[in-house]
């Protein structure tokens, strides 16, 4: 099994967490959404010699998605969130900011078939509700929850495409099925565990019933 390395990165007005994953001895990484400045993270990459493989996003909102123009390796997304990218009423920055698309073709996940970095899985959780496509990505004792599920929060659902009711179904039956000692790594605020959510996430009392 490789040695994997993670490291965060607290970027931009909304303090997105965007998420380094590497390998310290090949020297390879991928990222976890991509907003900007992406300063600290190049500095980061630049001083480790570290190689970007792909950049994974667990969804199309702007703030997730407005780095990635910086960058050429590939990038992947749900099929679902594929407007996202290219709708600035949809992604979000329309209102919140100047206008973000990306022009680039991305990659889209499929849940059967999981992604691999350094031969480790990486598993494709579709949890929609923040967005149609928003997804959860685990890697061994890791996931990465994106806007979905957030330490004693769940994710917004007043946004285009929005739904309260799939948000916490998919957390139900998507997350809160995984072993209690899984850390949970969200797109905004501090790390948190399955077992901790299910137990005293004020939005999810009862999800276990």
């Amino acid at each position: 099994m490789a040695k994997l390395d993670l490291k965060t990165f607290v970027l931009g007005e909304l303090a997105n967490n965007c998420y380094l994953i590497f390998n310290r001895e090949s020297k390879n990484s991928f990222v976890i959404d991509c907003p900007l400045p992406t300063q600290e993270l190049d500095k980061f990459i630049r001083e480790n010699n570290l190689e970007i493989s792909f950049i994974a996003l667990t969804h199309g909102h702007f703030d997730h998605i407005s780095g990635l123009d910086n960058y050429s390796v590939p990038f992947y997304v749900h099929k679902k969130d594929i407007l996202f990218l290219k709708d600035s009423r949809f992604n979000g920055s329309l209102f919140f900011s100047s206008p973000i698309t990306v022009k680039r073709e991305p990659l889209v996940y499929e849940e059967k078939n999981p992604l691999y970095f350094e031969k480790e899985r990486i598993e494709i959780i579709h949890t929609p509700g923040h967005t149609p496509g928003s997804v959860t990505l685990k890697l061994n004792n890791w996931i990465f929850t994106g806007d979905a599920l957030f330490y004693d929060s769940i994710g917004r659902t007043d946004v285009p495409f929005g739904s309260s009711a799939e948000l916490i179904k998919a957390i139900r039956r998507k997350i809160l099925t995984l072993p209690p000692e899984i850390i949970v790594y969200p797109g905004h605020g501090p790390s948190t565990t399955v077992g901790r959510e299910k137990a005293d996430n004020p939005f999810l009392q009862g999800a276990d019933k």
